[in-house]
């Protein structure tokens, strides 16, 4: 795939998410994934666009490490709107669950438990945190592409009526030609 027909793939997909993209989450068919999975398909070196609701989509690069033991994941985002430095996602199994540390650079760093599910090839993260200080149920879904992956972080707040998830940010991860 060229290019030019990526970016116009990418472009249409965040011109819907933004018009009100709203995901249902249809876990009562999933299943719990392992860790080891996920890890491991994550692994590589990712390049496509990025954009929050209501925001111009920019050029992002996404580095990531799986543990030699596929038991932590280091996800390296090099790019954000808000500011120029990178965001590192730390995951890691514990127990049952998966951990993530979260550090942009700039703010104290967040942590969070989540529940890994996997259905028809995506992998979603699971947990109840803060955003916006705002309790919230937060989701991150990597839904497979034909040759990557669209992370889509997705947010129910939990102060509201609203019984479904909303899109927050999506960040297109396609394999960094060489």
């Amino acid at each position: 795939m060229k290019i030019n027909q990526l970016k116009k793939m990418i472009s249409s997909c965040f011109k819907y998410s933004l018009l009100l993209f709203v995901v249902t989450p249809s876990l009562s068919l999933a299943d719990k994934a392992r860790f080891s999975d996920f890890c491991l398909s994550m692994a590589g070196q990712w390049q496509g666009t990025s954009a929050k609701l209501k925001q111009k989509p920019i050029q992002t690069y996404v580095s990531a490490i799986c543990s030699a033991d596929r038991r932590q994941l280091m996800l390296s985002v090099s790019r954000r709107a808000k500011h120029p430095f990178s965001e590192t996602w730390w995951f890691r199994e514990r127990g049952e669950s998966t951990f993530l540390i979260y550090f942009d650079g700039v703010d104290e760093d967040k942590s969070q438990s989540f529940s890994l599910y996997q259905q028809h090839g995506s992998f979603s993260l699971l947990g109840e945190g803060e955003l916006n200080k705002r309790p919230a149920l937060i989701q991150l879904r990597f839904e497979p592409k034909e040759t990557g992956w669209l992370w889509l972080q997705n947010v129910q707040y939990l102060d509201d009526d609203t019984d479904r998830y909303l899109f927050y940010r999506g960040i297109e991860m396609m394999p960094v030609e060489h």
